[in-house]
């Protein structure tokens, strides 16, 4: 089987343990435009493409031909690192608002 667009993509939707509908909806198209996509092997126009990828985490570059001039699992790993350490600030904000209400 070739490895094109969407295995490349639903290869990246289980990375980040995002289903396909759920991607859907995240990217705000209809559920069945992104399923016909995928069924049929229609790959989306560039505006599409681009958002699709950014939200992925790699190029279009990666998505359309396979490569990049950085590994797509190095820099999925590096969106997840970016990711937790927007969590733990975000954690860290709310410990200190509930602090400075406790204070007053």
């Amino acid at each position: 089987m070739e490895d094109g667009f969407w295995t490349r993509a639903k290869r990246l939707f289980k990375a980040h343990k995002i289903s396909q509908v759920k991607f859907a909806e995240y990217m705000e198209m209809p559920v069945q435009t992104l399923l016909g996509w995928i069924h049929y092997d229609r790959i989306p126009d560039a505006e599409t493409a681009c958002a699709m990828a950014e939200a992925l985490g790699v190029t279009v570059e990666y998505l359309v031909r396979g490569n990049d001039d950085i590994n797509a699992e190095d820099r999925m790993h590096r969106t997840e690192e970016r990711k937790s350490a927007t969590e733990q600030i975000q954690k860290l904000v709310k410990q200190i608002e509930g602090e400075t209400e406790r204070l007053r």
